[in-house]
C-alpha cells in the first residue's frame, strides 16, 4: 500500500497550484481529502485562509495583501488578454454550467461585456485575437471549458474560424470569494482597499505577516503597522520554530528591514521569475553582488535599519560596472537591447518587484539589505 503525501507537501501543493484536480493528480487529491480536517484547522490558524475540498478538486483561496507581477497569469503576454477573461467569466455565468456555445458567438457576445475603457474590439486585428486565444486557453487548461469540436488556436490565424465549446462547473469556482460588496467598485484602487479592509478586519497581526511571507518573496519591516511590527517582534523565534519544525528545508530568516522564507532545496513546479533561464534576474544577483562587494569594502554603509540609500544615477552606474564584467555571458535579450539606460530599466524593475530596491522620491533609492541574501557568483559559460 502507498504511504500518503506527508501534510507538508500537502500545504506546499496547495499554495503552489490553484487546485488540485482529481484527474490530473489523484495521488495528491486524496492525500488532501484524507487530511483534510488538518489541513483546513492549519489554514485557518496560521493564514484565516478557506480550504475548498469537493468531489473533484481541491483548492485553497489565496488572498494576498497586494497583488504583485508574479501573481499573473504567466500565460498571458497581453494586458488585453486578463480583459478578455474576465468577460468570459461573465459570459460563462449567463450561459451556466455544461453549455455548448461557439467561439463566433462568444466573440459577439464579448463586446458588450468589454468595459469602454478597453476600446473597441477588432477582430481583425491578429494582436487582439491573439489576446482572445490567450484567455480562452487559459479557460481550456483550467478545465473552466472543453473544446467539443475544432481547436481554439485556430482563431490566431483566422478570424472566422469556428470551434465547439462547452462550459463546465468549475468556472464557477476561478474566481476568489471575497465578502465585500464588490458591486459598487469602480477602480482597481477601490478593490485594493476593499480587499485590505477585509484583510485587516478578519485577521490577526501574525496571520497577515505568514500571508506575506508564504505568498511574497520578502517582508518589508517598514511597511508594518505598529501593532504587526510588535508581534513580530514577540513572536518572531516561536514562528520561526513553528515553520521550519513543520516544513523540511523551509528556513525563516530576519534581517534589520526584512524578513522572509528561504528554501533550500529546489522543489518542484513553476518559478517566477526562473532565475536560471532568465537573464533579468540574473543580471538583478549580479548587480545585488557588487552592492554587497562595495559594502564589504566600506565605499558605502548602510543606515541602522539596514539600507543603502543611493540615487538612480549611482545605481545605474552599478549596473555599468556589472556590464563591463558580465557582458560576455549575457543572452541575447540584453546583448540585442540598443542601449544600457534600457537594459537597466529591466532589471531595476525586477529588483523592485522583489523588495530589493524601492524607489523614495526625488530619484532617490533604497536598497535593502535583503540584497545581500541573493548574492551570488555568475557561472562560467558550461559549468553547471
Amino acid at each position: 500500500m502507498n504511504e500518503v503525501i506527508p501534510f507538508q507537501d500537502c500545504v506546499r501543493a496547495l499554495f503552489d497550484h490553484y487546485w488540485i484536480r482529481q484527474e490530473d493528480d489523484p495521488e495528491m487529491f486524496y492525500a488532501i481529502k484524507k487530511q483534510e480536517r488538518d489541513l483546513e484547522a492549519y489554514f485557518r490558524t496560521q493564514f484565516r485562509y478557506h480550504l475548498i475540498v469537493e468531489a473533484t478538486f481541491a483548492k485553497l483561496e489565496k488572498i494576498p495583501f497586494k497583488a504583485q507581477p508574479s501573481m499573473g497569469i504567466f500565460e498571458f503576454e497581453r494586458e488585453k488578454s486578463y480583459i478578455f477573461f474576465a468577460c468570459l467569466l461573465a459570459y460563462f455565468e449567463d450561459k451556466g454550467e455544461d453549455q455548448q456555445f461557439l467561439l463566433q458567438d462568444a466573440c459577439e457576445a464579448i463586446r458588450n461585456y468589454a468595459p469602454e475603457e478597453a476600446g473597441p474590439i477588432r477582430w481583425e486585428d491578429r494582436s487582439t485575437r491573439k489576446a482572445f486565444v490567450e484567455a480562452l486557453k487559459f479557460c481550456r487548461d483550467q478545465h473552466i471549458i472543453e473544446e467539443i469540436d475544432q481547436q481554439i488556436e485556430g482563431f490566431r490565424d483566422q478570424m472566422e474560424h469556428e470551434v465547439l465549446l462547452q462550459t463546465t462547473p468549475l468556472f464557477r469556482r476561478i474566481l476568489t470569494l471575497y465578502f465585500s460588496d464588490l458591486s459598487q467598485i469602480q477602480t482597481v484602487q477601490e478593490f485594493e482597499d476593499a480587499v485590505k479592509r477585509e484583510i485587516g478586519e478578519a485577521t490577526t497581526p501574525k496571520q497577515r505577516i505568514m500571508r506575506t511571507w508564504f505568498l511574497e518573496s520578502a517582508l518589508r519591516h517598514e511597511d508594518l503597522t505598529p501593532e504587526e511590527r510588535d508581534a513580530l517582534n514577540c513572536g518572531f523565534e516561536s514562528w520561526q520554530a513553528e515553520i521550519e519544525g513543520r516544513f523540511d528545508f523551509m528556513h525563516v530568516e530576519r534581517y534589520k528591514s526584512m524578513s522572509m522564507i528561504v528554501h533550500s532545496e529546489y522543489q518542484y513546479g513553476e518559478y517566477y521569475p526562473d532565475a536560471r533561464n532568465n537573464q533579468t534576474m540574473r543580471t538583478a544577483i549580479q548587480w545585488a553582488t557588487e552592492v554587497l562587494n562595495q559594502v564589504r569594502r566600506g565605499e558605502v554603509i548602510p543606515d541602522l535599519y539596514g539600507r543603502i540609500r543611493m540615487h538612480e544615477r549611482e545605481a545605474f552606474q552599478v549596473f555599468l560596472t556589472v556590464k563591463e564584467k558580465f557582458q560576455y555571458g549575457w543572452n541575447k535579450e540584453f546583448t540585442q537591447i540598443k542601449s544600457p539606460e534600457a537594459a537597466w530599466k529591466m532589471v531595476l524593475e525586477a529588483l523592485k518587484q522583489f523588495s530589493i530596491v524601492k524607489s523614495i522620491g526625488d530619484k532617490q533609492l533604497y536598497c535593502f539589505d535583503i540584497a545581500g541574501r541573493i548574492a551570488g557568483q555568475y557561472q562560467e559559460e558550461g559549468n553547471q
